[in-house]
């Protein structure tokens, strides 16, 4: 027993030996190195090969972005190339199979004075299978009294007309002498429920160079181009007269500023209340410009308002001082009771609803205008909303086109022919970042130091207001 304890003594008084103390140190370096790799290693490893997996496909996301971006105007015209022939076959059809319309078109091609139509009679609407489509279809009878070449006549202008008419019968039988009498028989298709976008759109463009007076331009002030042109006046001898007013023989009844013409930006619709529903859209169908708004509603008039609006309040439009009168450019595709018009509101939230037109009394581009608060007290007003609206226990639905909202102004009465906007001074401004901010180049502050009496940076402060030509 005692020579145990001594031999463990001797066991716990060893020193290692050199071999054992580098075979320890071996043992440390291994273990070290092992969990390095397994705990920083390996997950930081793992984590670098996902975000290079990552930046991988985050490049190539960049790529087919860049590539979307370098294609964005050839798509914009395949677009609008697309669009446009979409519109153009549209149009060779009735979009809503509609009597009125189908009359507005024959009264042109049935214009022959050697063809005299008897009588026109309509078949009920009907569906027809068509390719798998069930079209809606109504048929024509047409009986007519008419001598050989009237008749030939009239059936090239069907076949010519801008909308697709199918001959389906002809009948003809000799009467007395050159005249021959019997019947035309024609079939309508209309787009009802195969293009919703043109279900209540039918535009039709006539083909006739008669004389005959057409029934559907029953309001004053029509124009059927973008502004009425000036016509040059000529004395007796035909000698020009010439008022000193270049490009314009007669003065300018207004000055005219553009409030807004639709080209940029989004339009939101809003519903007065659950029974209004609608939409707008960008349109090519443009008074001016590239694009109009496309103004769709359904109005069930049960509430104490019923009006849709289209919103504007975001567009900043702020009408300084009072215009003669305020406008509107609308298409219509039919007539409505609906009251249409713009919603200003007052610094204080005060709303003023100007009535441009009561009722929609024409077909095609009109020009609407109305005469806002003369009172100065009342200005600056923002330009808020446009709106339509039906009176109580009515419904209606349809399409309008809005474009160019413009203010009215004398003419004559602006400064030196300039128009000008109000800017107040900010810290740290000078003359060269106003003129950047208004006119995008530093050298048209002098412009700025001539209407505003300023000789140089010193002569300007923090809230000075400055009068900047337009």
């Amino acid at each position: 027993m005692e020579k145990m304890k001594i031999l463990n003594k001797k066991i716990l008084k060893r020193t290692m030996t050199k071999n054992e103390k580098l075979l320890f140190i071996l043992l440390g370096i291994v273990v070290l190195l092992w969990a390095t790799f397994r705990f920083i290693i390996t997950p930081q490893y793992l984590k670098l090969e996902a975000l290079t997996d990552e930046k991988i496909k985050y490049e190539e996301n960049v790529s087919q972005m860049n590539e979307i971006l370098r294609r964005e105007d050839r798509i914009e015209k395949e677009w609008e190339d697309l669009f446009r022939e979409k519109t153009i076959l549209s149009n060779k059809y009735f979009s809503k199979i509609d009597q009125p319309q189908v009359i507005y078109l024959l009264n042109d091609l049935l214009d022959n004075e050697d063809l005299n139509v008897l009588d026109i009679s309509f078949s009920k609407p009907k569906e027809e299978f068509i390719d798998g489509l069930n079209v809606n279809t109504m048929d024509v009878y047409i009986p007519y009294r008419a001598n050989y070449e009237g008749l030939v006549n009239t059936i090239k202008a069907i076949t010519l007309s801008p909308k697709k008419l199918l001959i389906r019968d002809l009948i003809m039988d000799k009467n007395e002498g050159e005249i021959l009498s019997g019947n035309i028989s024609l079939r309508i298709y209309g787009m009802d429920g195969i293009d919703e976008e043109y279900n209540e759109l039918s535009h039709i463009a006539t083909i006739s160079n008669s004389e005959k007076a057409n029934p559907f331009l029953p309001f004053d002030h029509y124009s059927s181009s973008e502004e009425e042109n000036i016509s040059t006046e000529s004395s007796e001898d035909g000698v020009e007269l010439d008022d000193g007013i270049e490009g314009n023989l007669v003065e300018e009844k207004y000055n005219r500023e553009i409030l807004e013409d639709f080209e940029n930006g989004s339009f939101s619709f809003l519903p007065s209340n659950q029974y209004v529903e609608g939409s707008t859209y960008k349109s090519l169908y443009s008074k001016s410009n590239k694009y109009s708004i496309r103004f769709e509603y359904n109005i069930l008039a049960l509430e104490d308002e019923n009006r849709a609006y289209m919103d504007l309040s975001n567009r900043n439009i702020t009408i300084k001082y009072p215009p003669t009168t305020i406008g509107l450019w609308v298409y219509s595709y039919g007539y409505s009771p609906i009251t249409l018009g713009l919603r200003m509101k007052g610094q204080v939230g005060e709303k003023i609803d100007i009535e441009l037109s009561k009722g929609i009394s024409w077909l095609g581009w009109n020009y609407i205008e109305a005469s806002p608060p003369a009172d100065l007290s009342l200005y600056p007003l923002d330009l808020d909303k446009v709106y339509i609206e039906l009176e109580y226990n009515r419904n209606d639905w349809g399409v309008l086109l809005f474009d160019r909202i413009e203010a009215n102004y004398p003419g004559g009465n602006s400064i030196m022919n300039e128009s000008f906007t109000f800017y107040i001074v900010e810290k740290d401004d000078t003359l060269d970042k106003i003129s950047m901010k208004f006119y995008g180049t530093t050298n048209k502050k002098n412009i700025i130091m001539k209407f505003n009496e300023l000789n140089s940076d010193k002569d300007i402060r923090e809230g000075k207001v400055l009068a900047i030509p337009k």
